[in-house]
């Protein structure tokens, strides 16, 4: 597969897409650790966000494992 890819490119667009997830797991943590916010919140948003600080953990997951991979 190496030979298919630019490996040095494919290392740099996974590691900007996982420092974009990073950050959007942080304001998504925020969010939720801000107790007005949950309590105040419908709990469809809530539930939402959850489900969102999930997903972005486990992209960024699978981006680590990817990054990973290639570096070997």
């Amino acid at each position: 597969m190496g030979d298919l890819i630019d490996v040095k490119a494919e290392i740099e667009r996974l590691e900007a897409d996982l420092k974009y997830n990073k950050g959007f797991l942080i304001s998504v943590t925020k969010k939720l650790s801000n107790e007005r916010f949950v309590n105040n919140a419908p709990e469809k948003v809530v539930a939402i966000e959850k489900q969102k600080q999930a997903d972005a953990e486990a992209k960024i997951k699978a981006l680590e494992e990817s990054i990973a991979n290639l570096k070997k």
